[in-house]
């Protein structure tokens, strides 16, 4: 028996996608209609899929596929997880331990400072995934929204792809969106439904009627709760719910007063990849959260299967510096699952009280990953 790590080629994306299908007990192109926009037939996508191949024949998969997202002002390039699954009768041989170690240092080597991935908890913990990045789930029903007395909005149901330039206008308003270099594929993908404004837009996933799930929603003259009601209506229902990041400020202050109930949770399972490039890329937010704190310096260290990565955090006259390596005198060292909970904003973790109380004031960095964007 001979195996091997590859990419997936284009002449046997077909084949690809029976065996993916076959693996998760899913129907025939499920995966196409699921996700559009990172099942098909090219080079460049057939390249985010990382296979084990046995005897000749692909028997396991990983895929890590571009998501780009701008959090509260912090723009971050991350590798989502996907299609994560290996044939029945392959299963027990190691093969997805590998191809998921195997992801981790390709998105090292191609630039990726995090990653993003849905799915089970205790699986993916052993790897350095964790849960992380709040969210508030909202949900509105007519009688919420009548007694505030707020007007439905004026609304148009559309072919998602046809109001394709309508949403790419918009959608970089809010505080937390995403960059889609193929948006066009995104908005074919299977039960999305899309409402228009003259200045807004809504996506819904799924048929049901009397309980709209809202996934994306933006009103440029923040008249989020007028959209809402007036999809209610639009579908003689009840309630809609809609995921908002804790990063979303400005629109959850406005929406929260018209919700008939709330909850929060985890946007997802994330994971540092390069500690001292994620801390970069969220300079913006640290520098606005330095200007009001005491001088401190530590390094902090996140400790893997193969390697030690350490990054140091300056704070000096109210100014943050980041620099990759050890720096400081102080040294406090993690997992990677301690790690991602500490950098994006998950659970407590028992390294916090020999961290400086600077360090928590500072962190965490703020990253959401839409539900559109999921992969």
């Amino acid at each position: 028996m001979t195996t091997k790590i590859r990419t997936i080629h284009v002449e046997e994306f077909e084949d690809f996608m029976r065996y993916l299908e076959r693996a998760f007990g899913h129907s025939v192109d499920f995966f196409r209609r699921f996700g559009p926009h990172i099942y098909k037939p090219t080079p460049e996508v057939c390249a985010w899929g990382y296979v084990v191949e046995e005897d000749g024949k692909i028997v396991s998969h990983v895929g890590v596929y571009p998501i780009e997202v701008i959090t509260a002002g912090v723009p971050l390039k991350l590798g989502g997880i996907g299609g994560v699954s290996t044939a029945i009768e392959a299963r027990g041989k190691g093969y997805m331990t590998q191809l998921l170690y195997h992801a981790i240092d390709e998105m090292r080597a191609q630039g990726y400072p995090a990653s993003w991935l849905g799915g089970d908890r205790q699986r993916y913990n052993t790897f350095g995934w964790e849960v992380a990045s709040q969210s508030y789930q909202l949900m509105f029903s007519e009688r919420s929204l009548e007694r505030a007395d707020i007007a439905p909005a004026t609304i148009e149901e559309v072919r998602p792809w046809e109001a394709l330039a309508h949403i790419a206008r918009l959608m970089p308003l809010p505080d937390c969106h995403a960059c889609r270099p193929d948006l066009e594929a995104q908005l074919h993908r299977q039960n999305l439904r899309v409402w228009v404004t003259d200045d807004g837009y809504a996506m819904a996933d799924g048929q049901e009627r009397d309980h709209v799930r809202l996934i994306e929603l933006v009103s440029a003259s923040g008249n989020e709760a007028g959209l809402i009601r007036a999809i209610i209506a639009w579908n003689h229902g009840e309630r809609a719910t809609w995921e908002l990041s804790v990063w979303d400020e400005t629109r959850i202050a406005r929406v929260m007063p018209y919700a008939r109930y709330w909850s929060s949770g985890y946007s997802g399972m994330y994971r540092v990849n390069d500690l001292a490039a994620v801390l970069r890329a969220a300079t913006p937010a640290l520098a606005r959260r330095a200007a009001g704190l005491r001088d401190f310096a530590v390094t902090l260290g996140i400790r893997e299967h193969d390697r030690t990565q350490t990054a140091t955090i300056t704070v000096r006259d109210g100014t943050a510096q980041i620099e990759a390596g050890r720096h400081a005198e102080h040294y406090v060292e993690m997992d990677p699952v301690a790690a991602a909970r500490l950098i994006f904003g998950g659970p407590a973790i028992p390294q916090a009280p020999q961290l400086p109380p600077g360090l928590l004031a500072l962190l965490p960095v703020p990253v959401y990953v839409a539900q559109l964007d999921h992969v």
